[in-house]
């Protein structure tokens, strides 16, 4: 038995060499990197990802603490709107959104919508590091999921990335998975550093 096992096991290895050696002379030129500008543009059509991004943005205004204050707004749309003038390809319209979180960090999702978490302007120490995260976000770093290249149908990585985006809305609202990640900064918050205040 010992040794009918070590054969299929040597014969699997042979078998899985071989194909390694062969798969890519059958390599799709299709599957080299895209440039498209904002997100999914290569597997959803303007429409469709707008009509996604609404889907989304509605369940983040639905369950996420999102902070209205109109200064923070207006501030957080004025300075990524001047970041978005100096991007390449921009496809979509882009909306910036704030959220009461402590956790150093911000996401982006379908049909340009930045969303960023408040701890940015509580740990940021100039308007140069939050414009950092904020182009990080815009930036078409999000346009080709993983697994891009993998051969797998356009319907598959639409939905992937719908996967993806869902994750941030799992639960009770915040965000999780891989945008949500661990809190960064170290040490705690000041006293009173729970809730972000606008200038009088």
């Amino acid at each position: 038995m010992f040794r009918q096992l070590k054969k299929n096991l040597v014969a699997t290895l042979i078998a899985a060499v071989a194909l390694g050696q062969v798969a890519p002379a059958f390599a799709d030129p299709a599957d080299t990197l895209p440039d498209m500008g904002t997100s999914a543009g290569s597997t959803l059509s303007i429409g469709q990802e707008m009509q996604m991004g609404d889907f989304y943005v509605r369940q983040l205004r639905g369950s996420a603490p999102l902070i209205n204050d109109p200064l923070l707004v207006q501030y957080i749309n004025a300075l990524g709107m001047r970041l978005v003038s100096h991007a390449d390809s921009v496809k979509t319209p882009f909306h910036f959104f704030l959220i009461n979180n402590d956790e150093i960090n911000a996401f982006a999702f379908f049909g340009g919508n930045v969303v960023l978490h408040s701890a940015l302007f509580r740990y940021a120490d100039n308007e140069s590091q939050l414009a950092s995260v904020m182009a990080h976000e815009i930036s078409p770093r999000y346009a080709t999921p993983p697994g891009a290249r993998d051969g797998r149908s356009k319907a598959q990585r639409a939905a992937h990335m719908g996967g993806r985006a869902r994750l941030h809305f799992a639960g009770n609202g915040q965000p999780t998975g891989r945008y949500g990640g661990a809190n960064r900064h170290s040490g705690g918050n000041a006293p009173g550093d729970d809730k972000l205040h606008s200038a009088e």
